[in-house]
């Protein structure tokens, strides 16, 4: 029991001793949504519909605000960013000043009801189909659906659970309200479920996936399955790591912290 409270307590100390505050910035509406690009800056959504980006340091970048906010948003590698609209069926991709460079409509021969879509790979676009519970791949530069599956009965088939989807390192993720985080592989077919019901989100670090606890972060490696939490004595709304900064970001305000992994 005592080498347990002492072994906290280091691990207390060395997340303080990882954790520098460099500034804190004030948002004029409420924040929605964030996520990093492997860049490391940070881009946060509020309800309004304003994009901002922020380099590791907490610079404004750019700024978006003409137009409703997109239902998925991905920052990507930072050059190229993807958004999209549920009600419009539209994809954008972005620049880094988020102007339009290209945009597409999801035509109905190939998805009835697109419920949520994301990128697949740098070309092709992955699609949640409301309307036959399927996930499809569909390749914009042949018109042509690459994949077609259905969703097994353990993802729920209320699209309205259905919160966010994303590709990363070959694999494709599932937020689910009910279940949690559903795996799949690069050909659309389920693997597993991180049951953990009411998820507000998750991300990504190198080979890991980590969300958020009561008590901070837990990661998952996604190749070795290991393990592994972060403590965080701080309060937040979204927690955002990269391999120079922890991004802690409330209601109306972002922390800039410098990081050491």
């Amino acid at each position: 029991m005592i080498r347990s409270i002492i072994l906290l307590l280091f691990f207390a100390a060395l997340d303080a001793m990882a954790q520098k505050k460099i500034t804190s910035m004030s948002v004029s509406e409420e924040i929605v949504f964030a996520t990093v690009d492997r860049v490391g800056e940070l881009y946060v959504l509020t309800k309004k519909g304003q994009l901002q980006k922020f380099d590791i340091n907490g610079k404004l970048l750019a700024l978006y605000k003409n137009g409703p906010a997109p239902t998925l948003f991905e920052a990507r590698d930072g050059s190229r960013l993807f958004a999209y609209f549920r009600k419009d069926r539209k994809i954008e991709y972005l620049n880094p000043s988020f102007d339009v460079s290209n945009s597409m409509l999801i035509d109905s021969a190939f998805v009835i009801d697109p419920w949520l879509a994301c990128s697949a790979g740098d070309h092709n676009v992955w699609v949640l189909d409301a309307e036959d519970i399927t996930l499809k791949k569909i390749s914009p530069r042949t018109l042509t659906v690459e994949t077609d599956v259905k969703l097994p009965e353990n993802v729920s088939q209320d699209f309205s659970d259905i919160r966010f989807i994303r590709e990363y390192q070959g694999f494709f993720f599932l937020l689910d309200n009910q279940k949690g985080i559903h795996v799949f592989n690069g050909m659309g077919r389920w693997t597993h479920t991180i049951f953990i019901p009411a998820l507000p989100y998750f991300n990504f670090l190198g080979e890991e996936l980590y969300y958020p606890t009561t008590q901070g972060l837990n990661f998952i490696n996604l190749f070795s399955g290991e393990k592994r939490e972060m403590p965080l004595n701080k309060t937040f709304k979204f927690a955002l790591l990269t391999d120079e900064r922890l991004f802690l970001i409330q209601t109306n305000s972002i922390d800039f912290f410098e990081f050491k992994p």
